[in-house]
């Protein structure tokens, strides 16, 4: 009876995939440098883009290899990168056509950031290598070894640096490659993921699997402060252009809202991203995906819901 029970079973699984339920969150957004060009998409690649001068239904692509990990506009908004498997840059303007592509070697590239005059893009390969390419030819400038595809990198604001999450945060001279400092004594336990900048304050934060919010000076390595610890990894922060306050969460988790100066802390409990999230130009609008299917805008101040927009089914 059992051998039969696993036949039938097989054969469900098999021959009926279109019961089973479909994975809908969405992992990674971008808005570009204007707020022009909002972009989604979920785990298994089906990417919209949205143009906010002509809402109507979005652009549509699907990548081609590998699973998505994160999305980036370039500064004149003429490009989004799209790292996976691969390392491509589509055009906002037709997105349906072919991608110019950057890497093709399926080494799972997570992190993609751009260069603040999008000549250069910074990424983080599979094995650990963070890599500095050119934005036309995607020849390698610069590698530096090594951190974790699960943490983040990014430049400084001034581009002068680069910074590296993982298990042994670091700034690194983005001009020679050579290490600058390390900003934890030794190698972390817990590993710390997305990295956030206020050009305010001068600082760069992260966030860490312990359940803080730390926050270095960029320039000289010295730890500031850090937010309570929570029972969540802080899988994702960003810093709302208000100034006042840092915004952080686990996937799936309720969003916290964090003023470094004060200590303050707010929770907005119905607000559970499954994705990065990103602030608007407003300075109190946060947005980010979930797992309907959509991206949810949420207003900071009064901690309610503003829109949505959905992608396409």
């Amino acid at each position: 009876m059992l051998a039969v029970a696993l036949t039938v079973l097989y054969v469900w699984l098999t021959l009926v995939p279109s019961k089973l339920p479909a994975d809908r969150r969405v992992v990674s957004v971008a808005v570009s440098t204007t707020g022009r060009w909002i972009a989604a998409g979920t785990a298994k690649g089906h990417i919209a883009l949205w143009d906010q001068r002509r809402p109507a239904a979005p652009a549509e692509f699907h990548i081609e290899r590998g699973m998505l990990n994160d999305l980036a506009f370039s500064p004149d908004e003429a490009f989004l990168a799209v790292a996976a498997g691969r390392l491509d840059l589509w055009p906002t303007t037709a997105p349906s056509g072919p991608p110019r592509p950057l890497r093709s070697d399926d080494r799972n590239y997570g992190t993609v950031r751009f260069s603040s005059d999008g000549r250069t893009l910074l990424t983080i390969s599979g094995n650990g290598t963070i890599q500095a390419l050119d934005g036309q030819s995607g020849r390698t400038r610069l590698t530096i070894c090594c951190s974790t595809v699960y943490g983040e990198v990014a430049f400084s604001p001034d581009g002068r640096l680069i910074v590296n999450a993982g298990h042994w945060p670091a700034l690194w001279d983005a001009h020679t490659g050579k290490l600058v400092t390390r900003l934890t004594k030794s190698r972390e336990f817990f590993t710390f993921r997305p990295i956030a900048f206020d050009d305010a304050r001068g600082w760069l934060f992260m966030g860490s699997q312990d359940g803080r919010v730390y926050a270095w000076n960029v320039q000289t390595g010295r730890l500031m402060t850090r937010s309570d610890p929570q029972s969540d990894y802080v899988d994702t922060l960003t810093v709302l252009k208000n100034g006042a306050w840092v915004a952080y969460a686990g996937f799936g988790k309720a969003v916290r809202l964090w003023n470094p100066d004060s200590g303050e802390e707010r929770v907005l409990p119905s607000a559970r991203p499954t994705s990065n999230m990103a602030g608007g130009p407003d300075g109190t609008t946060l947005l980010f995906g979930v797992a309907q299917h959509s991206i949810e805008f949420w207003d900071t101040g009064t901690g309610q819901m503003r829109r949505t927009l959905k992608l396409p089914d």
